[in-house]
């Protein structure tokens, strides 16, 4: 069964209050709609401009003729205020929210009563019923609740608006909602790295993924996915939709940032949206990629626009200008993926309040070229191993750790090159660094933005490549994510790549994926590396288009914008000048090249 994408409603909400962000759903609810709800930025970061920008990014996409900013502080409400257009705004408080009820079946229904616990049962519950919801100090059911359709949607508990919008997500879609119990970051992080050593020396790989399965299920308490449905996990960090190969899901990250990443699938397949029509295939030649190949032959005959990096062209310089500045809608790497090499550093300094600290950091770096001969670009992945003694991934020991100014110091002190190591030693593994093998070195994706301001489908063939790079993409405005939990071999990549982008072009993108996947590994099978990030409602469709004249629009529109900022004069820190002076001349070269290839 088809799930149809929701419209977007013309009032959106900023709200950090889950409360009042869920008695606002109510009242602003209506059917096969999506209320857009987002978090509010969050001021404490030291992006948080960023962080004000990626909201007024996203509402910019819905084009809301409101936008209600509910229980924010008084800082994030003043920079959200700020930046969105004047008399769109309005500052929301409870005695406000009867005022936006439009249904009279609401306004004249009982409100449901429901505890402050598992409020996105309740606010489902009141959805579907076309009522309001209040809660009251009371302890809640934690039955499922059943929506019309054959869609389920299991959300990690946790977090109060994270289930506020995943029950905003299930009822546009009529699907049900449960939830499932928060998993710790120590049992996740041990879940994930059994995958990630599936190949080591000495493993049974068909029984280790059995046992992952099985403690999937066992964190779902044993959930059955009906015959016939289809799943939306929204989880930390596990890839739950694994343990559930009968059926297809997909999976969408509670933190940061859900409400973004639904607003960005859904613009995807509102009416009138462009389709996937500009495609990018990285292939550096370091493993076998018979699935670009497919792809060049499969995607120009369904009319898409490919542009391809391959071999000693697919360096870390070209791929980091096309996966942030190039404006693509698919996304291909065909290439290795693992955890880097490093060193491990140690720090010691007292911090702004008089504390004496000892922070030790793991470092990978990825490295490219630049247009001056002695001069390297340098992408540094840094991750907190330990403070005072405690280790930074363990969040039982981290509890009693007085964090405190220790971490913002230590950004300030090394950046304004105040702070350096008292010792540094090599390491074989930086976890998390997630480095990807061009033809000159490591890439280490960390995304600015993805495709111009835009919102692509990332299929990712590297190994293990899900682990840690489907957050990433997706906190950097990835529509989709398509990556794999362990290592597949060539043949396989081009046998699901040629499924997914042949016979299955066009349905829905995790269902695709699943029938790809039954078609190589067959039904059943223990063997289902590939894992979907993004809602269930989008595909790969083309639209008829001036691909050319699109593209060069884009990249206009871009070039002007950073020589506007060129043109307010230096930043005071040279990095960031020349970055945005490199990025500058990659639009003018860009340009040119496109109209003197196509359009001259």
């Amino acid at each position: 069964m088809r799930i149809s994408c929701p419209r977007f409603l013309a009032t959106a909400i900023v709200a950090d209050d889950p409360f009042l962000a869920a008695r606002l759903s109510c009242a602003l609810s209506e059917r096969e709609s999506y209320v857009v709800v987002l978090d509010g930025p969050r001021m404490m970061r030291p992006d948080y401009r960023s962080e004000v920008q990626r909201r007024n990014n996203a509402l910019a996409r819905v084009s809301p003729v409101k936008t209600l900013l509910a229980g924010l502080s008084h800082d994030a409400g003043l920079a959200m205020a700020a930046i969105l257009p004047k008399g769109h705004v309005r500052h929301t408080s409870d005695p406000d929210v009867d005022s936006f009820i439009s249904d009279p079946r609401i306004r004249h229904s009982r409100p449901l009563r429901w505890g402050k616990d598992r409020i996105g049962l309740g606010l489902l519950k009141a959805l579907y019923d076309r009522r309001m919801i209040e809660f009251v100090e009371t302890s809640s059911s934690a039955e499922m609740i059943k929506g019309p359709g054959p869609h389920i949607v299991l959300c990690e508990e946790g977090e109060l608006l994270t289930e506020v919008i995943a029950a905003n997500y299930a009822f546009s879609i009529g699907a049900s909602l449960r939830l499932i119990p928060q998993v710790s970051e120590v049992e996740s992080k041990n879940l994930l790295e059994h995958y990630y050593g599936i190949d080591d020396v000495g493993v049974n790989p068909i029984e280790r993924r059995e046992f992952v399965k099985r403690q999937l299920r066992a964190f779902c308490e044993d959930f059955a996915s009906p015959v016939g449905s289809s799943l939306t996990f929204i989880t930390r960090r596990l890839p739950f939709g694994a343990a559930y190969p009968e059926v297809p899901s997909t999976h969408l990250f509670t933190y940061p940032d859900l409400g973004i990443s639904i607003v960005n699938g859904f613009t995807a397949e509102q009416k009138g949206a462009r389709g996937v029509n500009v495609a990018v295939l990285v292939d550096p030649a370091k493993v076998r990629a018979p699935e670009i190949e497919a792809a060049t032959r499969l995607l120009p005959a369904r009319g898409v626009f490919v542009r391809g990096y391959s071999g000693t062209a697919a360096t870390v310089r070209h791929v980091t200008e096309l996966v942030d500045l190039f404006p693509y809608d698919f996304l291909i790497f065909a290439t290795h993926c693992g955890d880097a090499p490093g060193w491990r550093w140690t720090y010691e300094y007292s911090d702004s309040e008089g504390i004496s600290r000892t922070l030790v950091v793991d470092i990978a770096i990825g490295v490219s070229d630049t247009d001056e001969p002695e001069m390297l670009n340098v992408m540094q992945y840094t991750r907190f191993h330990s403070l005072d003694g405690v280790d930074w991934s363990d969040p039982v020991a981290k509890e009693s750790l007085y964090v405190g100014q220790a971490i913002a110091d230590y950004v300030a002190l090394t950046q304004s090159k105040q702070l350096e190591p008292i010792r540094k030693e090599t390491i074989p593994r930086v976890v998390g660094s997630a480095a990807m093998a061009m033809a000159d070195n490591h890439y280490i994706a960390m995304p600015r933005s993805l495709a111009c301001e835009g919102s692509p489908i990332i299929l990712n063939n590297a190994c293990v490549s899900w682990h840690e790079l489907a957050s990433r993409f997706m906190f950097s405005n990835a529509r989709a994510y398509i990556g794999t939990l362990y290592p597949v071999s060539d043949s396989e990549a081009e046998a699901v790549a040629t499924q997914l982008i042949g016979k299955h072009f066009g349905k829905a993108l995790p269902h695709a994926v699943w029938a790809a996947q039954n078609a190589v590994y067959g039904v059943p099978g223990d063997r289902r590396p590939y894992v979907v990030s993004g809602v269930y409602p989008q595909r790969l469709r083309v639209t008829k288009e001036d691909v050319p004249g699109h593209i060069l629009h884009k990249m206009i529109e871009a070039a002007r914008a950073w020589k506007r900022r060129l043109a307010l004069g230096p930043t005071g820190s040279e990095s960031i000048d020349r970055q945005n002076s490199d990025i500058t001349q990659y639009y003018d070269r860009e340009i040119t090249a496109l109209r003197r290839r196509w359009l001259d």
